[in-house]
């Protein structure tokens, strides 16, 4: 389970269970009128592993600011439906070993689309302490 994220600690996101996929956005959560995030901090257990993961991590956002302003078009393969106009999606991973990867992309995942983009613009590595949750 995977405590709000935190943004500039500024800003939070909600977020509660891990998403289905590494590199995707299966848990979404939506923010608007906030400024792109330099950095963002995260909190999860995981009971498997009896374990309280923290970390910090920087994300360049003057890289992430210039993609989301000229994210390219993708395309619905089933319909052929093109988006051209995609929302950025900016997308946390956790790793079983406390690693965190923040990307930003043009969509949510790669099913059933062709074009979608998918740029890391940071990643870390998160320090734990054990967790009884019991």
């Amino acid at each position: 389970m995977i405590r709000p994220l935190v943004f500039d600690e500024k800003w939070k996101v909600p977020v509660g269970s891990l998403g289905c996929c590494w590199k995707e956005s299966g848990a979404q959560s939506g923010a608007w009128d906030k400024l792109f995030p330099k950095k963002v901090a995260v909190q999860w257990h995981d009971e498997s592993q009896s374990r309280l993961y923290s970390a910090e991590v920087k994300i360049d956002h003057k890289r992430g600011e210039e993609i989301a302003r000229n994210l390219p078009p993708y395309t619905v393969i089933s319909s052929g439906r093109i988006e051209k106009q995609p929302k950025p999606k900016l997308i946390v991973g956790f790793g079983e070993n406390g690693e965190v990867t923040v990307w930003i992309s043009n969509a949510s995942s790669e099913m059933n689309k062709t074009g979608r983009i998918l740029v890391e613009l940071g990643s870390g590595q998160a320090t734990w302490e054990h967790f009884d949750p019991y």
